[in-house]
């Protein structure tokens, strides 16, 4: 096909410097019949309208005498079977089942699977013209918007299925994408509720270090609220608004394409995330998995036309507002300790110190966890938040003393099954027969804000040097001689009793010495 540019190069040389056939062609490197052709065509052209001739001749198509294509067309054995999936569709739209719809590819793999040669974009023609048929409607136009750097980011809720433990739960997705240079980010959260909306929030915002100049959602109940047929942002989002003084902006209802690039980030991020792993311990660990799989995306340029990508991430950065700190997401609200020393939240039970029993407690909720406070409101305990029903969270930790007074019930009580299972080996290991040590072994550890893995540490150095009867202070001094190998105790550290053990125990450490130097590790 001859271009515009060799066509206008063409007629200049006819028309203008009148240069020979022979000449038009060397210059333009074109047959000479090629331009004869156009020669001819043109003076064709000219001769019937002469005012509008030339305009004609450079916008014509060149016509060649060649096979006419056939498109493609899909086999009757195609069909039906992408007409059975379409019909799956239905029926799991109709069952509420439409995020497990299959889409395009989801179909062409199945094609492929049975032995069908049919090409993926064939397929999605297929589909399309279905869709068509069947709505009737004309096609829709979508405009393309025009973005500035740091002036919007779009959010909205994803639903994730993931085992942690082997427990089979659903996670709610925070999401959140800057249409300028397609930064994402996502959250994972047991709820979708008031609490996860602004820590959410609060998390993106110091990621980022700044805020985008409006935020904008769908109706989401979080968000929005309707006064008879207005929209007004819901007390949370008012929070939020005023302390990172951003703006809002609300989509029309069931317009998903005006947040068309949080629509898509949701899918995206999901199955690049959660398609080749489901299986976790905790949700910080997959809230961990799920960031560096957000980090890799934004590394990423997904096509040629986003090979700029790092300059426009650069450039959305810059325009942020600036980042104020962070806002307190958690609700404040009192409750009653009973005799058994915990309070009741959702019909869930946490454990309370025991001094506390009896008494009004207050209690700062978070979305994924609770932080006890006393009259002073220093925090005395934290437990992380349950979302199921009538179960109990206590801490050992709360009850050492009422322990101490019935150590014969120290196995069988709640406090002791919900200790890490190190402390457990430790209690069998080394002071089956001695439960009052143990417990005080555990006071000391909460008192000197001892993690359970030292304990465990300490463990290694005791184990197999032949004493019969083992004693917290064995611990003690173990526990010592390991923080005296990485760094001193703190002054505050220093207790009386740390003094006593640190000044009157040379026969527990000569006792020890011959095993720290071996340095035995405690089997599995």
């Amino acid at each position: 096909m001859i271009s515009m540019d060799i066509r206008q190069q063409i007629l200049h040389f006819y028309r203008v410097e009148e240069l020979s056939l022979r000449e038009i062609s060397r210059r333009t490197g074109t047959d000479r019949k090629t331009v004869t052709r156009l020669i001819n065509a043109f003076e064709a052209a000219i001769k019937d309208n002469p005012e509008t001739g030339i305009d004609e001749f450079l916008a014509a198509r060149p016509k060649y005498k060649s096979r006419a294509y056939k498109a493609k067309v899909v086999r009757d054995a195609v069909s039906a079977e992408i007409d059975k999936w379409l019909r799956e569709n239905e029926r799991r739209r109709n069952n509420g089942m439409r995020k497990q719809c299959l889409k395009c590819t989801d179909i062409y793999n199945e094609l492929l699977k049975k032995g069908l040669t049919v090409s993926y974009s064939s397929v999605c023609k297929y589909v399309r013209r279905k869709k068509e048929a069947k709505s009737g409607k004309p096609k829709d136009v979508y405009l393309r918007i025009h973005r500035e750097p740091g002036e919007e980011c779009e959010f909205d809720w994803g639903e994730v299925k993931l085992f942690l433990k082997g427990k089979k739960v659903t996670l709610m997705m925070a999401v959140f994408c800057m249409p300028y240079s397609k930064v994402r980010d996502a959250y994972l959260f047991h709820r979708q509720d008031t609490l996860a909306f602004m820590e959410a929030h609060r998390n993106f915002f110091k990621g980022i270090g700044g805020v985008p100049h409006t935020m904008v959602y769908d109706n989401m109940r979080v968000a929005v609220v309707f006064d008879e047929k207005s929209k007004k942002p819901t007390v949370a989002l008012q929070r939020l608004s005023s302390f990172y003084k951003f703006q809002w902006r609300f989509c029309n209802a069931r317009a998903g394409w005006e947040k068309g690039n949080v629509e898509r980030s949701v899918d995206y991020v999901r199955g690049r995330a959660f398609t080749s792993c489901v299986d976790f311990d905790t949700i910080e660990v997959a809230q961990e998995w799920l960031t560096n799989v957000c980090c890799q995306l934004n590394r990423e340029a997904a096509s040629a036309s986003t090979a700029d990508k790092e300059d426009r991430m650069i450039a959305d950065l810059s325009q942020l507002l600036d980042y104020p700190g962070e806002i307190g997401c958690y609700e404040l609200a009192d409750y009653k300790a009973d005799k058994q020393a915990t309070i009741c939240i959702k019909n869930n039970h946490y454990s309370v110190p025991e001094e506390m029993a009896g008494e009004t407690v207050t209690v700062k909720m978070y979305s994924e966890k609770i932080v006890i406070l006393n009259k002073e409101h220093k925090a005395v305990g934290q437990h992380v938040r349950s979302y199921g029903s009538n179960e109990w969270i206590v801490d050992i930790n709360h009850y050492v003393n009422t322990l101490m007074k019935k150590t014969q019930a120290l196995i069988y009580s709640e406090a002791f099954h919900q200790m890490p299972n190190s402390m457990q080996v430790i209690y069998h290991k080394f002071f089956k027969d001695n439960g009052k040590e143990f417990l005080l072994l555990v006071k000391y550890v909460r008192d000197n804000d001892i993690s359970y893995d030292d304990v465990l540490k300490a463990a290694g150095l005791i184990h197999g040097n032949g004493i019969k009867t083992f004693t917290a202070d064995h611990f003690k001094v173990a526990l010592h001689t390991l923080a005296a190998k990485d760094e001193p105790f703190r002054e505050e550290q220093k207790t009386d009793e740390f003094i006593e053990i640190e000044t009157g125990s040379e026969d527990i450490l000569n006792q020890l010495e011959n095993v720290m130097e071996n340095g035995t590790k405690l089997p599995e």
